[in-house]
């Protein structure tokens, strides 16, 4: 049975100290037929120089189509210039300081193949590299690790998904179905894995491979992630991330929220759940909203932002606000201390497995 044409894309940006690595795993990648998108989102440094050079010296057997954004999109106007662009069955994802495995695609497509080809997000675990190079270990694993089992079919219901974010992709390991954007429209947020983890769940299927196909690189300047592992010295540096996960969050579930609406009036939900999943969308939102609010501004403004929520019956959001309400010298000692005790267990506890 003659395969369909599949697409990996490599989507770059000012990532010219990696770009050179990620593309040539890009180009030995062994399915076939596959096409090769290296799109990039307008880098100021030599990223797309690096990307052009070797699109124009490959001479392997894939075919290899390159893109230079005219201004910067960001993550979501990125994914959807991408979507403009592919002509495969599966779009396989990968950044431009990643390494993909040469037999990334092959296994993502005999996934999907296992699945039907119903699956509509394809995702897998990872090896977390440093900077240079150096392996940290597997992480973004699901289910029991001793499990053999290669294909893992993952469940969840749309409310579950909105309250706790959960079951996600890996943003990293990343590969979807055309459909998804077929029946939503394009993205309106940054956010791409938990949008079209919320779209998967919505009309498709989910579905992980429990085998490291892509290592991920953490350095200083990843774009997205945010955990208890990213380096918290810096107490300026960590409100700067946090504002980015807060701003982009409440994008997301915009988008979610708009998605709610488009799967009732195409008739997929009921009325009574729509009105369910919007009020739980619209209380997650506000937690991240708020959050965002009482980051800036004088005491006098913070209050105000408190009283609102209160007064909006958000009782649960004011409470999680709460300490920021104190003044900014109190509340960066408050949270220092609580980071030096978070590292302590953390270095009593000894080293633990990365996961997503």
């Amino acid at each position: 049975m003659k395969r369909p044409l599949l697409t990996f894309v490599v989507a770059t940006f000012n990532q010219e100290a990696y770009v050179r690595e990620a593309i040539t795993n890009a180009f030995a990648q062994t399915y076939s037929p596959l096409e090769i998108i290296i799109s990039d989102d307008c880098s100021r440094d030599r990223t797309f120089i690096i990307a052009s050079e070797m699109a124009a010296a490959y001479k392997g057997p894939h075919t290899i189509r390159l893109n230079r954004n005219p201004t910067n999109f960001g993550i979501g106007g990125h994914v959807n210039r991408i979507m403009e662009l592919s002509r495969g069955a599966l779009i396989i994802a990968a950044a431009g300081d990643d390494v993909s495995l040469p037999e990334r695609t092959e296994v993502i497509y005999q996934a999907w193949e296992n699945s039907g080809r119903r699956a509509t997000s394809i995702f897998s675990s990872y090896t977390t590299i440093t900077a240079e190079g150096q392996n940290l270990g597997v992480g973004g694993t699901r289910g029991d690790p001793a499990d053999a089992t290669l294909y893992r079919p993952q469940r969840g219901t749309l409310f579950d998904y909105l309250s706790k974010k959960w079951p996600v992709v890996v943003g990293c390991t990343h590969a979807w179905a055309p459909s998804l954007f077929e029946y939503f429209g394009p993205l309106k947020a940054d956010l791409e894995d938990l949008t079209i983890s919320f779209r998967t769940l919505a009309v498709g299927e989910l579905l992980y491979v429990h085998q490291p196909l892509i290592k991920y690189r953490r350095h200083g300047n990843n774009v997205s992630f945010f955990s208890d592992w990213d380096d918290t010295s810096s107490f300026e540096h960590r409100e700067k991330r946090l504002r980015w996960v807060d701003e982009k969050h409440v994008m997301a579930y915009d988008t979610m929220l708009a998605d709610i609406e488009t799967l009732h009036r195409k008739g997929r939900i009921t009325p009574a759940e729509r009105a369910r999943l919007s009020a739980e969308a619209q209380r997650i939102r506000n937690i991240y909203a708020v959050e965002r609010k009482m980051m800036d501004g004088g005491f006098f403004r913070r209050l105000r932002t408190l009283t609102e929520t209160l007064g909006q019956g958000h009782l649960h959001c004011a409470v999680r606000s709460l300490p920021r309400a104190l003044p900014r010298p109190v509340y960066r000692s408050l949270f220092l201390l609580r980071e030096r005790c978070r590292a302590m267990l953390r270095t009593n506890r000894g080293p633990e497995r990365l996961s997503a």
